[in-house]
């Protein structure tokens, strides 16, 4: 018989991703997200009013389940102009604050890479986890 978790461990192991301070950034590199990615794979852009974002555990929505959910609120970036580096955005990546270690990337739809923002563009993403056991 295949090994099953609980809905109650796997809203622990969401808690334990989630639980320690992270940051949101947005990457301007052509990059697929793959296995054996740390955060010096991405190139976090600048210019165009953009700041990384905070992502605190406070501000998550823990739902048990069948899968188990985390949600939360959208997070939005509002551009005055091109940004620099790279100019064009390919997608999100978040790091734990403690040591700067990647935690997980995510490539934008391809309908919509490369983005190259100019004044008033936005760019929202809606953080989201699920778990559920596969095994």
């Amino acid at each position: 018989m295949p090994l099953k978790v609980p809905n109650a461990l796997e809203v622990e192991v969401i808690t334990s991703l989630l639980t320690p301070a992270l940051t949101m950034r947005l990457y301007g590199n052509d990059k697929t997200p793959a296995d054996g990615d740390v955060a010096a794979n991405y190139t976090e852009i600048s210019g165009g009013n953009y700041t990384s974002r905070p992502l605190l555990f406070a501000s998550w929505t823990i739902t048990p389940g069948a899968p188990s959910i985390a949600s939360r609120a959208l997070e939005q970036w509002l551009f005055n102009g091109p940004v620099a580096g790279p100019n064009t955005i390919y997608g999100y990546f978040v790091t734990r604050n403690s040591d700067g270690k990647l935690m997980w990337a995510e490539r934008f739809p391809s309908a919509n890479v490369p983005f190259g923002p100019v004044n008033g563009s936005k760019i929202v993403v809606l953080p989201r986890f699920s778990a559920e056991s596969q095994f």
